[in-house]
């Protein structure tokens, strides 16, 4: 996607047809703002394997000029977060759990785990609202129900969180 100063879109395109086109991208002088992804709708809020990749890169083009972008180096426009748990933690478990993961209020997503060890083992991707994620554990431990809530701070995109439960004590 291009963008003009007043975040009109310009243009909307793809790599492939970029490269299959023999001419250049005319425009007229003026500040842009090229938008690459993956994906061409918004990024998800929260979805399991769903990373999206991209840049955002302003560029001036002068008249009668012709501008070179070079490579553009697209990273993840997400958060990454997986969630594990050790031998003994899973040892503790006697019933359903959960952990709810989120970034954006409202927007999360549930990792669930059973007393027989399985768990969900997906990695989440999450869009970057803020710089705080919220994890919530839910279930029965030992035979009691427990809740947990603990938050991250400085969250920002490229990051991957690998949030591991372990045993405190028993």
């Amino acid at each position: 996607f291009i963008y003009d100063q007043e975040e009109n879109e310009v243009l909307k395109t793809t790599y492939s047809q970029i490269m299959a086109s023999v001419s250049d991208i005319e425009l007229r002088a003026g500040k842009y703002t090229l938008v690459v992804r993956t994906i061409e709708q918004e990024i998800p809020t929260a979805a399991f394997e769903a990373p999206v990749y991209g840049i955002t890169q302003s560029v001036t083009i002068n008249p009668g000029e012709v501008t070179r972008l070079g490579n553009l180096v697209c990273t993840l426009l997400q958060c990454k977060v997986t969630i594990s748990y050790t031998d003994e933690f899973l040892e503790m478990v006697t019933g359903s759990c959960s952990v709810e993961v989120s970034v954006v209020a409202g927007h999360s997503l549930r990792y669930n785990l059973e007393a027989d060890g399985t768990y969900e083992q997906r990695a989440g991707y999450f869009a970057v609202q803020g710089n705080t994620m919220t994890v919530i554990f839910k279930g029965s431990i030992n035979g009691k129900s427990q809740k947990q809530t603990k938050y991250f701070t400085d969250i920002a995109s490229r990051q991957f969180r690998q949030i591991k439960f372990l045993q405190i004590g028993r």
